[in-house]
């Protein structure tokens, strides 16, 4: 994809000095988010900036200028089909998630273009001079339960499979307490846990069925359940709003925002989100600092490769 001239030099943007790595950085997740729309259009399936990137793709017309990274939701049915054929493409794209990764801990799944540190001259020609992992996250959307009951009992459910496969890799959970919250979880929800792979990933898995638990025909709303359950109760919307995708600007490409956003920012970050404030991330920002680091002490010896491991 071409980028305007001077793109990718430093600027200063609502009072706030982005580097020229960064703006690479910005480059490289276009190129994959560039590639996700392919995907998608080519098979039919929708999805829509969100979080961060919907708010600066309507504030700013493109990445909030203290933000590294890029977030996309699709609906469940969208989000299982893109994760499916992204594996079976074997492409450039890899998808990540705690069905290809046992040690993937979280509800969603990231789109990253290598695992590498890549200095080869192909890849830093297509991603901008950028030569380390970029990508996107995508958080699939579910239907919420029909009633206020139900919807209680269900997130209920959610919490306590996610609570404990987090307590068991965080190591904060004794033999005993594992012993019995397993059988209790295996009574609540009709279940049997194996030997054959991590019980903390099949404790992901679990919730991720609980999750899909409700059709759209039966439900009024949509919600990133693992937020719904756990530090967001309140971030459920109608499902009307995710009913059509609208293309706007983003940098020097466009990107699909759902039809409510108006509503949804409101609902996210209040009345005022049109008003830019100097602001930091939810994760160590820049997100390729580790990867510097890492490429600080190896890169040296694997110079002939062109590329070094990320752990």
């Amino acid at each position: 994809m071409n980028i305007p001239e001077g793109y990718l030099n430093g600027e200063i943007r609502d009072g706030f000095y982005v580097e020229s790595t960064m703006k690479k950085a910005w480059a490289a997740e276009i190129e994959v988010l560039n590639e996700v729309d392919r995907i998608c259009r080519q098979h039919d399936i929708q999805y829509f900036a969100d979080w961060g990137t919907l708010l600066g793709t309507i504030r700013h017309k493109g990445f909030v200028p203290w933000d590294d990274d890029m977030d996309i939701t699709m609906k469940r049915e969208d989000y299982t089909r893109f994760c499916q054929i992204v594996r079976q493409e074997q492409g450039e794209l890899e998808i990540i998630n705690f069905h290809t990764d046992p040690e993937w801990k979280d509800m969603l799944s990231r789109v990253i273009n290598g695992r590498s540190v890549n200095y080869t001259e192909a890849h830093l020609d297509k991603y901008h001079g950028f030569p380390y992992v970029a990508g996107l996250d995508i958080f699939p959307l579910d239907y919420v339960a029909p009633t206020e009951d139900e919807d209680k009992i269900h997130c209920s459910m959610i919490s306590i499979v996610e609570a404990f496969s987090a307590n068991i890799r965080n190591n904060t959970a004794t033999p005993e307490e594992i012993e019995q919250t397993t059988k209790d979880i295996e009574q609540m929800c009709g279940v049997k846990f194996n030997n054959l792979e991590p019980l903390a990933t099949q404790l992901l898995k679990l919730g991720e069925r609980l999750s899909m638990m409700y059709t759209e025909k039966e439900s009024h709303a949509v919600a990133l359940m693992g937020d719904h359950a756990g530090p967001r109760p309140l971030d459920v919307y109608p499902k009307e709003y995710y009913s059509e995708s609208i293309y706007m600007p983003f940098e020097y490409t466009t990107i699909p925002v759902p039809v409510g956003y108006e509503k949804i920012l409101i609902q996210k970050y209040g009345e005022n989100y049109m008003t830019p404030y100097l602001g930091g991330t939810n994760h160590e920002y820049p997100f390729y600092r580790k990867q510097q680091i890492i490429r600080w002490f190896y890169f040296n010896n694997n110079r002939e490769a062109g590329f070094v491991e990320v752990p």
